[in-house]
């Protein structure tokens, strides 16, 4: 009972973040710019760095605000590139931008006392320590952008299904984008502060990855990503105090673990679908948001 009450706020920390990054994972998988929630965690980091140099406490209402001018400039950058020229290299620019924004966090964090603790609270996070006022701040950010989302999925789904599609409907791209790497940004600053940059990727990542073995329809798809993440944590945290490890870690652990297991048993036959190639099932996807 002990250990119940300790680890639930850890577990309801998880619930939080899978809510909302299993959905954005779809999309990144669907734009093929799977590193973005990386660069976004660590410009947020940086940002984050800054005001540390700066000797803003982390856990200041400041530091907020400057991480999320750090946010606002990616996503300003991110979707005038990409509207510019469709066909440029997202990825790419993603990648450069991560490489930029960790080099300039070490070269900042080099500079302030305590920096080896500080890189290693930005790569795992401490999620075990997590305080049910944390908890409750980043569900009231999810829900609101989780009902944005929801409310013009009519504008984001097209520009992750087919972006060229999207163009010649009309649809304002650049605005658009910019306000999915928005909110995803302001979704990864929250989790980063607390899960790390580690178990974000993974519950953005994996999880939309199992699932895209199995259906290519967005509602079976978040509601596995959702099952998959529960399970995963719940296995996670429970050996991270059974065996005294590190409950990020573990739950990445686990979460490959099981990416390994749908890949064989996709691969075996196991599991029988009968999926259809995403491009031809936009209408179907749409309606299944």
């Amino acid at each position: 009972m002990e250990g119940l009450i300790f680890m639930l706020p850890p577990f309801a920390a998880c619930l939080t973040l899978i809510g909302l990054l299993g959905y954005f994972g779809i999309h990144v998988l669907k734009r093929g710019i799977i590193f973005i929630d990386i660069a976004m965690a660590q410009i947020a980091t940086l940002g984050i760095t800054f005001a540390y140099v700066l000797k803003i406490d982390p856990e200041s209402f400041w530091t907020y605000p400057i991480s999320l001018v750090f946010v606002l400039i990616a996503a300003y950058i991110f979707s005038t590139l990409k509207s510019k020229n469709p066909r440029m290299c997202i990825e790419a620019i993603i990648g450069i931008s991560y490489a930029v924004a960790t080099t300039a966090a070490v070269i900042l964090i080099d500079k302030a006392a305590g920096s080896d603790e500080h890189i290693k609270e930005m790569l795992i996070g401490s999620i075990l320590w997590v305080q049910w006022a944390d908890i409750l701040k980043s569900l009231l950010v999810f829900a609101a952008i989780g009902f944005i989302h929801y409310f013009f999925r009519d504008k984001f789904l097209p520009l992750s299904e087919d972006y060229e599609t999207a163009i010649q409907k009309g649809i304002n791209v650049r605005l658009w984008d910019f306000i999915f790497y928005l909110t995803l940004g302001i979704i990864v600053m929250h989790a980063v502060r607390i899960g790390g940059i580690l178990i974000v990727f993974s519950f953005l990542i994996i999880p939309s990855g199992i699932s895209a073995l199995f259906s290519n329809k967005w509602f079976p798809r978040i509601l596995s990503g959702w099952i998959i993440g529960t399970i995963v944590s719940i296995i996670g945290l429970y050996l991270s105090w059974k065996f005294d490890v590190p409950s990020g870690p573990a739950v990445v652990l686990f979460l490959g673990l099981f990416l390994v297991i749908a890949v064989i048993a996709k691969s075996t036959g196991v599991f029988k679908t009968s999926a259809v190639p995403i491009k031809n099932n936009m209408g179907t996807n749409s309606k299944g948001a």
